[in-house]
């Protein structure tokens, strides 16, 4: 019979925080266009996946990129076309989910966390 050593629960203690830490990122694309969408960070975009049109998808931000005051803004670019729509900044807490309603323009967009 072997005894589970500390090293693997402390691996396994970290790998459930990580998973409890994490942030979602759940679009309800309501435009036509597909969306490549981005994380604002520090004024670099990271990419964190792609919404399709008419449509609903989660994302996930990337592990260490939640920064220590939680701001979070996310920004929408329609594939073929300039126009980006971004998220206000948003206070966001590690374990929390970020809510983002796509519509048609920036107007008729919103975001939440909670």
């Amino acid at each position: 019979v072997s005894t589970p050593s500390p090293m693997r629960d402390t691996t396994r203690a970290a790998a459930a925080e990580a998973r409890d830490n994490r942030v979602r990122v759940e679009i309800d694309n309501q435009n036509v266009s597909d969306m490549n969408v981005y994380l604002i960070n520090q004024g670099t975009r990271v990419p964190l996946g792609w919404a399709p049109g008419l449509s609903k998808t989660t994302l996930e931000l990337p592990a260490g990129s939640l920064r220590a005051t939680g701001q979070v803004r996310l920004q929408a670019d329609p594939i073929g076309i300039a126009r980006s729509i971004r998220t206000p900044t948003l206070i966001v807490a590690p374990g929390q989910n970020v809510y983002w309603t796509i519509g048609a323009d920036q107007a008729t967009s919103s975001a939440s966390a909670g």
